[in-house]
Parts: structure tokens; C-alpha cells; sequence
């Protein structure tokens, strides 16, 4: 259904009504999709089994995922759907970025091996997601900073001091240095980082179910590793720490490997997902 902001999908399958399937999201590349399933056994995606809690799941796609997924859902009663799923393909801005220093354009060779470390650190905290079932997600999501302009959305192209880089994984949103940010959803804090080459100062969020967001370039950090936050709490102050060339908040989310818009989150509808489940749960 092209054009939809949110897709919300009952696929019925004329056994009872405890058996439908429901889900919220938009089919379309990088975006995040979240599931309901009355009696839920489990539910793949291309094969692979996903997490689930208590009949809900979450899959996403890719920036430049490939247009065709196939999802399989299994009741405990045996019955199984098998979904095709046609993902919208989505086009990418260019955007160019002059006056960056050198150095982040081109890291000097004295940094390479710090640039490798921080990237073991940052990649150990990850393999920690996708280990729990827990759909903390369910809390729902919000922006991390009340206010600020965006600066950059998600999968542009970025040609920095003329040199093509890597596609933009998140979305930027720049504010005076200070300025509270806050967690967008329910998890558990996996990792704080410290004055890293790119990321500078930032913190790794787990929402469950291998959904995570990462918040980049602050100048303050109000949490610690381990601890569990609640949507809308204060996890640090936006900054200008790291790779970047004015205060702001490089605001970045995965589901496991796959690089999700953020603005995605902010579109899909929880509440009509929950009311859902709670009533088809009911009639079990």
C-alpha cells in the first residue's frame, strides 16, 4: 500500500479471531515493523526465527534491503501463514558537507589503531542485542530532543570536503550544547562510550529483540552501563563530541545488522497493536 504512513494489516484466517495476525509499520526499505500474534508458537522472517514476547515480535529492513521477504507465522495450534512481503523501494538524498576537518574525512594513521579498538568495544556491546526477548519497545517511541532542526535524515549520501562517503545511518538533529536528550523508548543501557574518534561521547540502547538506538556527540552522559530507562528519560546532553562540526544529536537505530530510519519509529501505532493483542488474548 504505497504512500501509507502507517500500515496496519489483520489478515484473517477464518479459523477464529484469536488467530489473527496483526501489524504496524510501513513495508517499505528501512523501516521498522512490529507484530501481534494470538497464540503465537514463533514467527520467521526469510527462514530465521525471531524473538517473540508474549505473541509480539519485531523485524526490519534494511536501507537497501532487497524488495521481497517472506514471513512465516506459526500458531501453537499447528496452523501456519506464510506472508509475501513487497517492500517499497525508497531514493536517497545527496548531501555535502564542506569545512569538516581533514582528519574525520580521512583519519590520520595515528589513529587507526584507536579507530580499531573502539570498534571491537562498540561491536562486543552489540552482540549482547538480539540475546533478549523482552519487547521493552512496547513502551512506544518518541524524538529523543524536544526540540532542535534536523540536519540530516536518514541514508543520504554524504560527500564530505568532496570525498563520497558511507550513506547517513540516523537522523540529525542539531540544538545549543546542553540540551537535554532522552531516551526514545523503554531498555536497557548496553554500553556508554567516552570520547571516541567518530561517535565521541554516546550511549547503546537496547529496546529488545535485537531493536537498539545509539545517541552520538554528547557532552554529558547521565547514565550508566546495565541500568534500565524508561522512554522519556534524560540519558545525556547533546554536544559536539567526536566526528562532528556543531552541537547536535546523531540520533541511530538497528534492528541486529540492519539499519532502520529512525523517523520510522516515531509512525508506528503501538496503542492499536496493544489493543489488538489484549483483545484477541482475551478470547483464548
Amino acid at each position: 500500500m504505497p504512500g501509507l504512513l502507517i500500515l496496519l494489516i489483520v489478515l484473517s484466517l477464518n479459523f477464529s479471531k484469536a488467530q489473527n495476525v496483526s501489524f504496524t509499520g510501513e513495508f517499505k526499505q528501512s523501516n521498522l515493523i512490529i507484530g501481534y500474534a494470538a497464540d503465537l508458537d514463533y514467527a520467521k522472517l526469510d527462514g530465521i526465527k525471531l524473538l517473540s514476547d508474549n505473541g509480539y515480535f519485531v523485524f526490519g529492513f534494511d536501507r537497501d534491503s532487497p524488495l521481497i521477504h517472506y514471513l512465516t507465522v506459526k500458531l501453537k495450534n499447528g496452523k501456519s501463514i506464510v506472508k509475501k512481503i513487497e517492500l517499497a523501494k525508497r531514493r536517497y538524498k545527496i548531501q555535502r558537507i564542506n569545512r569538516m576537518k581533514k582528519k574525520f574525512v580521512t583519519p590520520p594513521p595515528k589513529e587507526l589503531a584507536r579507530i580499531k579498538r573502539e570498534g571491537k568495544i562498540l561491536k562486543r556491546a552489540r552482540s549482547k542485542i538480539g540475546v533478549n526477548a523482552s519487547a521493552y519497545y512496547l513502551s512506544g517511541f518518541i524524538r529523543p530532543v524536544k526540540s532542535g532542526r534536523i540536519t540530516s535524515v536518514f541514508g543520504s549520501q554524504r560527500i564530505l570536503n568532496g570525498v563520497p562517503k558511507n550513506p547517513h545511518n540516523g537522523l540529525d538533529i542539531a540544538a545549543p550544547t546542553g540540551t537535554p536528550v532522552y531516551a526514545t523508548a523503554d531498555g536497557i543501557v548496553r554500553l556508554t562510550g567516552k570520547n571516541f574518534f567518530y561517535n565521541g561521547n554516546f550511549v547503546l540502547l537496547d529496546h529488545g529483540q535485537g531493536l537498539s538506538s545509539i545517541y552520538l556527540h554528547l557532552s554529558k552522559i547521565d547514565v550508566k552501563g546495565g541500568k534500565y530507562v524508561h522512554k522519556g528519560e534524560k540519558i545525556g546532553e547533546i554536544g559536539t563530541t567526536g566526528r562532528s562540526t556543531g552541537p547536535h544529536l546523531h540520533w541511530g537505530v538497528n534492528w541486529y545488522g540492519k539499519r532502520i530510519d529512525p523517523a520510522s519509529l516515531l509512525k508506528l501505532d503501538l496503542k492499536h497493536v496493544r489493543s489488538i493483542g489484549n483483545k484477541l488474548s482475551s478470547t483464548n
